[in-house]
């Protein structure tokens, strides 16, 4: 199996070629979209063009992090590589999944399920980390169609951090609990 460095590079093009097709897109559907802080058209917009720099950053990003945990398991737990492999590429499918049904949910108006929708991986985050850079990826991948490159990346690190916060909160009572227990 290839490594993932080695694939690298072709991750960070297929993400920005991605990027590039869905502002041709739209280019040619009307214009590339800008979007409003808060959607008030008072507040400063960011243009979709900015995906073109942020998606392929986000996946040098995510790849670099991830390889970087990679070669920690190498050193210390080898035959742990194959299922780590695993789950960061089921945890990227699973949030680029995510991502597609919450711009599926935007895009055919079912917004007030989509605010209810979008915070279903809190409960996750109580028994399972999903703050890890591959599911930041997969969610703006999976909403980058509908919205830009910018956007997702704000409302996805917020996520991660609520994500984090959460799972970490549930490490520290489950942490207490057994050493009560072993006392």
């Amino acid at each position: 199996m290839q490594s993932l460095g080695s694939k690298k590079l072709s991750i960070i093009i297929g993400a920005f070629i991605f990027a590039a097709i869905c502002i041709v897109w739209e280019h040619f559907n009307g214009g590339v979209i800008t979007h409003h802080l808060l959607a008030r058209e008072d507040l400063p917009g960011i243009s979709n063009l900015w995906g073109l720099l942020s998606i392929p950053l986000l996946a040098w990003l995510t790849v670099s992090l991830t390889i970087k945990q990679r070669n920690k398991i190498i050193k210390s737990e080898p035959r742990n590589l194959k299922i780590f492999d695993n789950k960061t590429l089921k945890g990227f499918l699973a949030a680029l999944l995510f991502g597609i049904i919450a711009s599926l949910l935007w895009e055919f108006k079912f917004s007030n399920s989509l605010q209810y929708y979008i915070l279903a991986p809190v409960l996750i985050a109580f028994f399972k980390p999903v703050h890890l850079p591959e599911y930041l990826l997969g969610f703006v991948i999976g909403m980058l169609f509908t919205f830009g490159g910018i956007l997702p990346i704000i409302v996805g690190t917020i996520l991660l951090i609520l994500f984090f916060l959460v799972n970490g909160l549930m490490k520290g009572i489950k942490h207490i609990f057994i050493f009560r227990k072993s006392s």
